[in-house]
């Protein structure tokens, strides 16, 4: 009968190490669950030749990494597994449940085939770590954490409660940004809608005038002749799927150059610098929070960056760790971020409190991005409002330019 070796939680402070006979690693779990531990690691012990192959193929788990969840459905089960892992019902059964609910089927092959995972008896962030595409490094981590401390109920309430502010956030930014796009969209539909339909059908009126007509009005016309022909769109559709192609072939230096121009653009840079700081740092300040070590903390909220130069400035943060600098010396090296940050950050080493000081700058710059948004909305609906009615207006005076200067002559 093979043998195992186990590390288990009874609660936060109680941990229990030891050595199992049984068939199976469910075995090794059942037992453990009469007893009422939670299991945190259980190992086969077997021969240094036959570890290898009795390792888990990666090709096996090929098609997990392709999956797609929405947020939402993640956010709905992290909060239906906090509740359900508070409630101490034993994990086999808390999975089931929670397959069972799962409204997207892709979703529920996941919890499937983490159901089973947990059946062989590996742990519950072993299974996560299976599915990147589905649960990020940050949530692997953080699940590992309230393993480890016997507080995975806490943990997952505030997995799900960051979560969900991630989700408000993105939200907060596409309303802000839905009316202006709106705008742009209608003016655009305008213009077009006249430039095609509207122009072909006055140009033969106004070319039969029979005298020169004003340069506004010839312009239009030439304008109008464009955008009707074929090769005008046939062009443009060249040039959209030649940008993919250029896109897709660049390279890292290439698109990390794009991103660094964005960041320089006015309002629009700002605010993308706020909105990606405050993501890091929230969590980066999370993991810390529940015990996970500074720099596996830093490695794992570096990705979550999105944006190229942001990650790249971010980056040089664990090398100043591992030469032995405090964190705070770090982020000040770095040309992103605020005095606030750093300073902010010091203090919280001062105290032992860094987590809550990185929580703290994360809900400052939410709150400067929220604003910066705000402006950036207000200055762009004018905006577009403006250029689209200028546009209409040029429309409108080269049509009655020249019936303007037919009347005189009449008259």
């Amino acid at each position: 009968m093979p043998t195992f070796s186990y590390t288990a939680k009874r609660g936060p402070n109680d941990t229990v190490e030891g050595i199992m006979d049984a068939e199976n690693r469910g075995g090794v779990l059942s037992r453990l669950a009469e007893l009422g531990y939670t299991p945190v690691r259980i190992i086969e012990q077997v021969p240094a030749a036959a570890a290898e192959p009795s390792r888990p193929s990666a090709a096996a788990h090929a098609p997990a990494g392709r999956i797609r969840v929405g947020p939402a459905h993640l956010v709905t089960f992290t909060r239906q597994f906090a509740s359900l892992v508070r409630s101490q019902v034993p994990m086999l059964r808390t999975l089931h449940i929670l397959q069972e609910q799962a409204r997207q089927p892709a979703f529920r092959q996941v919890l499937r085939e983490l159901t089973e995972t947990v059946r062989q008896g590996q742990t519950l962030s072993d299974g996560l770590a299976k599915f990147p595409s589905v649960f990020p490094p940050i949530y692997v981590s953080l699940v590992h954490a309230g393993e480890v401390s016997g507080a995975l109920d806490a943990v997952l309430e505030r997995l799900a409660a960051e979560l969900e502010h991630d989700q408000e956030l993105q939200t907060k930014v596409r309303t802000a940004l839905t009316y202006p796009a709106f705008v742009g969209v209608v003016g655009c539909g305008t213009i077009v809608f006249f430039l095609t339909f509207v122009l072909p059908r006055l140009t033969q009126q106004l070319t039969g005038f029979g005298q020169r007509l004003p340069g506004a009005t010839r312009a239009l016309l030439a304008v109008t002749a464009g955008i009707s022909s074929p090769w005008f769109w046939t062009a443009w559709v060249v040039v959209g799927a030649a940008l993919v192609l250029i896109w897709r072939g660049a390279s890292e230096r290439q698109r990390l150059a794009l991103d660094r121009w964005l960041l320089r653009l006015p309002l629009a840079g700002a605010l993308l610098e706020q909105l990606e700081v405050a993501r890091f740092a929230r969590s980066f300040g999370l993991m810390i929070m529940h015990g996970i070590p500074i720099l596996r903390a830093v490695d794992v909220a570096i990705p979550v960056a999105r944006h190229r130069a942001i990650r790249e400035q971010l980056g040089r943060v664990p090398e100043g760790l591992r030469q032995g600098k405090a964190l705070s010396a770090c982020l000040q090296e770095l040309a992103i971020g605020s005095p606030f940050f750093v300073n902010t950050v010091a203090v919280g080493e001062e105290s032992g409190k860094v987590g809550d000081a990185l929580a703290e700058v994360a809900a400052y710059y939410e709150r400067d991005a929220a604003r910066l948004l705000q402006t950036f909305a207000t200055l762009l609906e004018p905006a577009l409002i403006v250029a689209v009615g200028a546009v209409v207006g040029f429309i409108v005076i080269a049509v009655l330019l020249p019936i303007f200067e037919m009347s005189s002559i009449v008259q």
